[in-house]
């Protein structure tokens, strides 16, 4: 399909009188810069930033939401943790096939179906917290539900960036999708918390339709794009993918360390609301809601920030240290959360766990796609979509942790288990170290 090439071309250093050292450093500035941002660029791809942008806004939102609401219904840890792992299982079952339909079908009528699914999802629940017949499981099937659409929606939407802007800018429009997740992360969560201190959850959930419904219509404007290739039977197709991860060392390595990270990463996230009613809830003066909303707000500048500097990394420059080294600056970060005796600390401990987030799920899924042919790409990323499967198992076991002991000591294994992947990668893979 043709591709949008303005701006794609990296702007010239230029010859400068070394009478003028300034007039350098200004433009390695405006290079980096417009380096960084060059995808947007391309009209087809800011139509696809724009509905992803919306859709994890919703998303964000929902995560909020559905966390408050599940402790508002439950006062269990366990129930967070059920609903917050509902989304895994259909993923880690549905993930390689939502990636096969990718590279069989056209992308965009993927991505079409994916948010009219979304927009139903927050419909169902919206409308059950209006009638007051909203029960925590209703929020468990939701999560179900989503997992499923997510499982064949992310493998066209990872899969169709390369197609859109071309091989040159795949990694700097990946890092840029991966801002935008960040941006969203950044202002989603505290309007959502704070809409639901002051209004209740029935419309922050009607919020999460309205910004679904937009994601569903700048995604109308995307073109059709079908992967190249032949074709054979699904499972004739899945095994050929299967078969080019195995014998590719660089990709393995990456699926490997999000599995790692993934188990890991998100447990603290997802108990927030609890974290801070169990461990600051009598002494802030603030709501539980409005808090956790800017904790994730917090948790967002720092992806925003992590994000804008991996969009603008060149190839051939560490990245496959700066992704280890993510790995392990998230694990110290979660590790303070679970020390951290004042609020204040604690977010700062989220800054950080966003500014490494960004690392570890830009950079790596830049470079996964960036080292698999286009005819694997959607295949590979439905792969890589059943890491977030195995969630469950980190999830669950700090949930278990924090019933049984703390949620800080909770947060301290799981930040252990960051690190020690991280490390594991620094002295054992030269695949990742290389890239």
């Amino acid at each position: 399909m043709p591709v949008d090439r303005a701006d794609a071309s990296e702007p010239q250093s230029g010859i400068v009188s070394s009478r003028r050292p300034v007039m350098t450093e200004v433009t390695v500035a405006e290079g980096y810069w417009r380096r960084t941002f060059q995808s947007l660029a391309n009209k087809n791809f800011r139509f696809l930033w724009l509905s992803m942008l919306l859709m994890m806004g919703g998303m964000n939102m929902q995560m909020v939401a559905r966390g408050l609401l599940a402790w508002d219904l439950t006062g269990s840890y366990q129930m967070i943790g059920l609903i917050s792992v509902g989304f895994a299982p259909p993923m880690l079952i549905f993930g390689t096939f939502g990636g096969v339909i990718a590279d069989r079908v056209d992308r965009k009528r993927i991505i079409q179906v994916g948010q009219l699914g979304m927009v139903a999802n927050a419909a169902v629940i919206s409308a059950a917290i209006h009638t007051d017949t909203i029960t925590i499981w209703y929020l468990f099937i939701a999560s179900i539900f989503q997992g499923t659409l997510f499982a064949f929606l992310m493998p066209a939407r990872q899969s169709i960036i390369p197609a859109i802007v071309g091989e040159n800018l795949m990694a700097n429009a990946l890092a840029l999708n991966g801002m935008g997740m960040s941006l969203m992360t950044l202002g989603a969560p505290a309007i959502a918390g704070m809409i639901y201190a002051w209004a209740g959850p029935g419309i922050t959930y009607d919020t999460i339709l309205v910004f679904n419904a937009s994601s569903l219509i700048f995604s109308a404007l995307l073109p059709s794009v079908v992967a190249a290739g032949q074709r054979r039977n699904v499972l004739g197709d899945l095994k050929d993918a299967l078969r080019y991860a195995a014998h590719n060392g660089t990709v393995i390595g990456l699926l490997l360390i999000a599995l790692g990270t993934t188990m890991f990463a998100n447990a603290a996230r997802n108990f927030l609301p609890a974290y801070v009613d169990d461990i600051f809830g009598k002494t802030i003066a603030a709501g539980g809601p409005e808090t956790v909303g800017w904790m994730l707000a917090v948790f967002g500048l720092g992806a925003f920030i992590g994000s804008l500097f991996i969009a603008g990394l060149r190839r051939g420059a560490h990245r496959g240290l700066w992704l280890i080294g993510s790995t392990l600056l998230s694990g110290a970060a979660v590790v303070g959360l679970g020390l951290a005796p004042v609020l204040i600390m604690a977010f700062a401990m989220l800054f950080f766990m966003g500014l490494a987030d960004a690392g570890r799920r830009s950079l790596n899924n830049a470079l996964l796609m960036e080292v698999v042919d286009d005819e694997y790409r959607g295949r590979i990323s439905g792969i890589w979509m059943m890491n977030f499967g195995f969630m469950p198992i980190g999830i669950l076991l700090f949930a278990q942790i924090s019933d049984v002991w703390d949620i800080r000591v909770a947060s301290i294994a799981a930040g252990a288990g960051l690190i020690l992947t991280g490390l594991w990668f620094l002295v054992g893979d030269r695949h990742i170290r290389r890239l």
